[in-house]
């Protein structure tokens, strides 16, 4: 018997979302049948060889949970499934505060709770790093550019300007800082994280918290190439003790459920945590390939 399984996050190409990497890793192991969710038609990852069985547009999450949720019972009407990988940050914002809605409808959801969702939001990361003990950069969170423009004097340039769920942007000063958060303001609103850079090679951790404080697993990496918006391209697989406790330090803390990444820095005095996303990344499907498949 197939699994079932919706995914969401389908767009490819050189900002790739998570959804095509996980119908890969599902598909090496597993007889399942995927069901995309989009909210564009022109999403490119529903229309690869060995990608989705059936396409459905969704409502964006601003729209509200009850749409969200009307509409996806009436894909499941058309083509029914039983599990469900929300993987991008503003769907699990939205459906993180209604697992009730999914039990009573059937579906499996690997959704964070409401409360790690929010400590580990990246306006509170520095709440998150003195509760775990480990270190990250100074940030200051702002509502507009004059804001940000103070912020970025009192930290110092270059500054890094973020938006609330993607991007990030390195500014050296305040005509590059207004110029790039303008653009995230335009594209996400606000708020805006302004934090300071830190030097020194870049380390990501993908895995999956079991709801209690433990892990089902973890791979660490550490990126090799950068495209030209800052997004890893090439990785090799690392083995450091320091940051896998350092990782299961928040894993712990947050009792963390479902999928996960950790981004850090390493240092000349250790690891400093960048930031963390509560789903699978893009480069999930690369620890598949080498026999531990996450999705």
């Amino acid at each position: 018997m197939k699994i079932r399984v919706a995914i969401t996050g389908l767009q490819r190409g050189d900002n790739p979302q998570p959804g095509a990497a996980i119908v890969r890793s599902l598909r090496r192991t597993l007889e399942v049948e995927i069901v995309g969710l989009v909210y564009d038609a022109y999403e490119s990852g529903i229309y690869v060889e060995g990608g989705v069985d059936s396409a459905h547009v969704m409502p964006y999450p601003t729209c509200g949970a009850a749409a969200w949720l009307g509409r996806l019972d009436e894909v499941r009407a058309h083509s029914p499934f039983e599990v469900l990988m929300p993987t991008l940050d503003s769907e699990i914002d939205l459906l993180a505060g209604a697992p009730e809605e999914f039990a009573r409808r059937g579906i499996r959801c690997p959704l964070p709770a409401p409360e790690a969702l929010a400590r580990r939001d990246k306006k509170n990361l520095a709440l998150l790093g003195e509760e775990c003990g480990v270190p990250v950069p100074e940030q200051i969170v702002v509502r507009d550019l004059r804001g940000a423009l103070a912020a970025a004097r009192r930290i110092g340039w270059p500054v890094f300007i973020k938006g609330q769920y993607y991007d990030a942007r390195l500014a050296d000063g305040a005509d590059s800082l207004t110029e790039e958060a303008s653009a995230i303001l335009a594209n996400w609103g606000p708020p805006l994280i302004v934090q300071q850079p830190v030097a020194g090679p870049e380390f990501d951790v993908l895995g999956v918290g079991d709801g209690r404080g433990g892990t089902l697993g973890m791979c660490a990496i550490r990126k090799t190439h950068l495209s030209n918006k800052g997004k890893g391209i090439g990785a090799v697989t690392v083995r450091d003790p320091r940051l896998e406790e350092a990782s299961r330090r928040v894993v712990e803390a947050l009792a963390w459920h479902g999928p996960f990444e950790l981004e850090w820095i390493l240092g000349p005095d250790g690891y400093t945590l960048i930031e963390m996303n509560p789903r699978f990344p893009a480069w999930v499907d690369f620890p598949s390939q080498l026999g531990a498949n996450f999705a």
